[in-house]
């Protein structure tokens, strides 16, 4: 690997995916060093000797801007593949790595949305290895998590359900504050009437005060259920707030598509059904949020990403 210039490091590392290349980064220092990566090894140390006749700060204010080599491929790769949509959609937090922001980018916007992880031990995958349609049985309300986090833009995701017993409970479907892996100990998880607090991966009381950590469309009703999680501080009980909103609709057919548009930006939830858009069931949210679905009893839901715009 002496031979290969920077560049063509970098040039090679775009077929990479983000594992891979934070496994390179990891085998040796010329990949992981955060020493910048556009420059070659000669001109690093004519830099550096550079830097040392200027003084320490300006050497140590230098390293710390640098990045290593496969940071600076996972950042180049970026910039090339993103639209100026995605981009919004995706701001950077501070010095996050490039690696893991080029992994959630394909997450958010490249790859089948899947449920990642259950809350409650009444929800299972339909088939061994996928990932994108569980089914819920038994009498305890457990829930399927998409860990793929929403940070900013718009975005639209489609649930399709069947319902053995439409009539009866419905389903709950909506966002939820990201939470940590191991909220999948829980027996039972209603996003709504939990108090997850505890589990977010964020201090969101300190972010987003007086902000939902919870909505849900209630297939059945149609009412919204809103939820801030820590115990005592939504309108003033540890309970969750109903909501009627114009446009909701009962629905109580066996098998029929929920759609919904996050708009972070509007901080905006639109709910539609078989593409037909009902309203928006709630304005004013402020922050991140994921993708769940909630529910008792047999149903079984896919989740996919809508690559259109949906109707009016």
């Amino acid at each position: 690997m002496e031979t290969f210039t920077d560049d063509t490091v970098v040039a090679l590392a775009s077929f990479l995916s983000p594992h891979d290349m934070l496994s390179l980064a990891l085998s040796c220092k010329r990949f992981g060093n955060k020493y910048g990566n556009t420059t070659s090894r000669s001109r690093r140390m004519a830099a550096r000797e550079s830097n040392k006749s200027r003084g320490s700060d300006r050497e140590v204010r230098q390293r710390t801007e640098s990045i290593s080599l496969m940071e600076g491929a996972a950042r180049t790769i970026l910039h090339t593949k993103w639209t100026d949509d995605e981009k919004n959609a995706l701001p950077r937090r501070g010095n996050e790595s490039w690696i893991g922001l080029y992994q959630e980018f394909l997450l958010v916007f490249r790859l089948p949305l899947q449920f990642d992880k259950f809350a409650g031990q009444c929800m299972k995958y339909v088939e061994r290895g996928n990932k994108t349609t569980v089914c819920s049985f038994g009498l305890t309300i457990s829930s399927a998590i998409c860990s793929n986090v929403m940070r900013a833009g718009k975005h639209c995701v489609s649930f399709q359900v069947n319902d053995d017993n439409p009539t009866k409970y419905g389903i709950l479907c909506g966002i939820m504050r990201p939470t940590r892996e191991d909220i999948t100990s829980l027996a039972q998880c209603h996003p709504a009437d939990d108090d997850l607090f505890s589990f977010s991966l964020k201090d969101y009381e300190v972010l987003h005060q007086n902000n939902v950590d919870c909505c849900l469309f209630n297939t059945c009703t149609g009412n919204g259920l809103l939820r801030r999680w820590k115990t005592g501080e939504w309108r003033n009980v540890g309970m969750m707030g109903f909501i009627h909103w114009e446009g909701m609709e009962e629905t109580r057919e066996a098998s029929f598509k929920i759609g919904f548009v996050l708009d972070l930006d509007e901080g905006t939830l639109d709910v539609y059904k078989n593409d037909r858009r009902l309203g928006t069931m709630k304005s004013g949210l402020v922050g991140e949020y994921c993708w769940v679905v909630s529910r008792e009893g047999s149903v079984s839901v896919a989740i996919s990403r809508q690559l259109r715009v949906l109707g009016g």
